[in-house]
């Protein structure tokens, strides 16, 4: 079996990228590794795309950012990450973070070991992944941890209207037609999940607790990983 991955080297934005072939015979397995080579991947800044876009027109969604405009297309998971992350520049400023490329810190939903790029503005992270070579916006996670809540971003809502801080009773009024239900996460804690009918997950996050004036403490699309 031929498995390809990264590792980390020292330098933080430098990758190797190592090719491990794995053999069976008399029931043992030996690994070899037949083949290395050091790629880096460079972490440009990001051009403002115009233009600004009022923040009560952007809508988090299933698969993306629906902008609530007919001149402009949706920021849809997929998306070029030079036009997805230059909007959003050009609607919020510079972002307040930016990890630059790094390997999945298994923490905004990219596969172990798989390039990551993390813009973040405010509450707001945009993941940006790497299949293939060509950069895309590829997931986010709104979380009032992540950032000041007086940021622009913070008010960004679902297409249903759901925002940070609602509480859980908003969350089931608002979704009542869809499936609510809570789970606890070994990293989040208590979870909600907001899935179709039909089984599909379409938002989920972290909330304080079940009770109905509890708050959602984030909104998040569903993860690049098994997506």
């Amino acid at each position: 079996i031929l498995v390809r991955g990264y590792r980390q080297s020292s330098n933080p934005t430098v990758w190797d990228l190592v090719a491990t072939l794995t053999t069976a015979g008399d029931g043992t397995e030996t690994t070899t590794t037949i083949g290395e080579t050091t790629t880096t991947l460079a972490s440009d800044p990001w051009d403002p795309v115009e233009p600004a876009i009022e923040v009560d027109r952007l809508k988090l969604k299933t698969d993306g950012i629906r902008i609530n405009r007919n001149d402009l297309p949706d920021i849809d998971f997929g998306t070029d990450a030079e036009t997805a992350i230059g909007r959003l520049v050009a609607s919020f400023g510079d972002p307040t973070e930016d990890t630059r490329w790094q390997l999945s810190t298994d923490k905004y939903g990219v596969c172990a070991g798989d390039p990551e790029r993390i813009v973040i503005f405010g509450t707001f992270a945009a993941v940006v992944t790497k299949p293939g070579g060509t950069e895309i916006f590829n997931g986010y996670r709104q979380d009032l941890s992540f950032g000041d809540a007086a940021h622009p971003a913070a008010s960004m809502e679902t297409l249903s209207g759901l925002a940070l801080s609602d509480t859980v009773a908003t969350l089931r009024e608002i979704y009542q037609s869809q499936d609510v239900t809570f789970e606890n996460d070994p990293r989040l804690g208590e979870i909600f999940r907001v899935t179709s009918t039909s089984g599909t997950l379409l938002l989920w996050g972290p909330v304080e607790g079940t009770e109905d004036g509890d708050r959602v403490l984030g909104i998040y699309g569903p993860d690049e990983c098994g997506r």
